[in-house]
């Protein structure tokens, strides 16, 4: 038995059928892009090619608005990927976030880390 015998169209699951996501606009693009380039303070000069649009393109297709700018946050939250690394050196290019699912995945997961990490640190300062 092939997998067109054990399956119809209407049984296979995937992400975006499960949570349908506004339509991918070059409003919401540039949106995202303009995000990332606050966040890592990039210069106005900054273009956002073809390369670009397409990562983008993706990422909010598979993750929705929210989640690709914790990510971009994420990424700024490591100290890894800001320069403290034997290199010296900032990897924080869309084309790296987004790279691929494990990419925006693992830069999701250091928000969320640091988000509860800063929550706890505040809340401690903060109590009587």
């Amino acid at each position: 038995m092939n997998e067109k015998q054990l399956f119809t169209d209407e049984d296979k699951w995937t992400p975006r059928a499960s949570c349908p996501q506004p339509p991918i606009t070059d409003d919401r693009m540039e949106e995202l892009f303009e995000y990332w380039k606050d966040t890592f303070n990039k210069r106005s000069t900054t273009v956002f090619d073809e390369a670009r649009q397409k990562k983008i393109a993706v990422a909010l297709r598979n993750y929705g608005m929210e989640k690709c700018k914790k990510a971009i946050k994420g990424c700024a939250l490591s100290s890894w990927h800001t320069g403290s690394n034997p290199q010296n050196k900032k990897y924080n290019d869309l084309s790296l976030i987004f790279r691929n699912s494990d990419k925006v995945e693992m830069f999701l997961e250091i928000y969320e880390t640091e988000s509860t990490a800063q929550e706890e640190l505040d809340k401690w300062i903060n109590e009587d």
